[in-house]
């Protein structure tokens, strides 16, 4: 092992295959400016060929101060969370700053784990996206003295600064949105209740329902946090003796298992039932139907946690902040009124039956 490692090319073996000096490679590998082009495309060069790798710890260690931010999310498949780590990271190169991301897979012993990983790699400040709760990942960045900021799985009773979406209120407002097309029968499918936005959601869809006089049709279904739990719970919610003539699903993840059901059950959108997503992803626009749904507000949001972020790595501490963006409702083509129901209705059951 210490013959391979004294095998591995230096700094100054570069330096001297670019014929350069030590700091000038040294700029030149770290993204620092103040290098001619000619010069700096020497040491790419000589770095390739040479097969040298920057150790980014040790170069921060000798510049006394971290370059990089953790970002732990926890399902890579939620569009949602893919737009708001492209933010991030456009915010930390912006900045000079690194960012590392981890994926928990919706899985809090893994989350733990991939908090644990980010925080080795001796970063500046954690951005975390909870899977559920948040105390542990509040204590291992107390212990480790990083600065923290949570994101949309979060509220005002976080004790740490946290940036969310106003989830009650795009609830009621999109819930209102099938009230006013004349539905009555609206099932509201959620992943889970222990989320604390998605438990947000389904209360502005209750309050919603109850405003309208409509709390005997109040349907809440927690469909699980997987593709294929989501598809045999929305089945099941359609292959009900009478079944609901609208769907909001509470996320894009649940949209898309709620798709699938649809398409199993052989119903149509919007002339056999209507189905409105909370979340946008660019692909609701573009097939037909385009589906009506609740987009947050990512731009804002993504600058908003880079702002808190950078504010602690200032060294601006105090009080945690707590700020809350408006989502916007966009009807497109998966919502219309009310449909005839009965040739709706035999068709599903016996596509379910079969």
């Amino acid at each position: 092992m210490g013959e391979a490692n004294r095998l591995l090319p230096t700094l100054r073996d570069v330096a001297n295959a670019a014929d350069v000096s030590v700091g000038t490679a040294s700029k030149v590998l770290s993204g620092a400016p103040g290098v001619s082009a000619a010069r700096a495309q020497r040491v790419w060069d000589a770095a390739r060929q040479l097969g040298y790798r920057r150790n980014g710890i040790a170069a921060d260690l000798r510049r006394g101060r971290p370059s990089s931010i953790g970002f732990v999310l926890p399902d890579l498949t939620n569009q949602f969370f893919v737009d708001i780590a492209r933010e991030l990271e456009n915010h930390a190169l912006e900045h000079g700053y690194q960012l590392i991301m981890a994926h928990a897979d919706e899985d809090p012993a893994r989350e733990m784990e991939r908090i644990r990983f980010v925080m080795s790699r001796q970063v500046a400040g954690m951005i975390i996206i909870p899977c559920r709760g948040y105390e542990h990942a509040i204590k291992e960045a107390r212990e480790c003295n990083v600065p923290l900021v949570m994101a949309d799985r979060v509220d005002e009773t976080f004790p740490a600064n946290t940036v969310t979406t106003d989830s009650h209120g795009a609830s009621l407002d999109g819930t209102a949105h099938l009230i006013a097309l004349g539905h009555r029968r609206i099932a509201f499918l959620v992943n889970t209740l222990d989320l604390v936005n998605s438990k947000e959601r389904a209360d502005g869809y209750i309050d919603a329902m109850r405003r309208a006089g409509l709390d005997s049709f109040i349907q809440v279904v927690e469909c699980g946090m997987t593709a294929a739990e989501i598809h045999a719970s929305t089945l099941d919610v359609l292959s009900a003796a009478v079944r609901p003539t609208a769907l909001f699903a509470a996320g894009n993840v649940t949209t898309l298992g709620a798709l699938r059901a649809l398409r199993d059950a052989n119903l149509r959108l919007p002339e056999d039932i209507s189905l409105l997503s909370f979340d946008d992803a660019p692909w609701m626009a573009v097939l037909r139907p385009y589906l009506s749904s609740i987009r947050q507000p990512v731009e804002a949001i993504g600058h908003a946690i880079w702002q808190l972020m950078l504010k602690l790595l200032n060294g601006e501490r105090g009080e945690p902040a707590h700020l809350t963006f408006k989502a916007e409702l966009l009807v497109r083509e998966s919502t219309a009124r009310v449909p005839e129901e009965v040739p709706a209705l035999q068709r599903a059951q016996a596509a379910v039956r079969r």
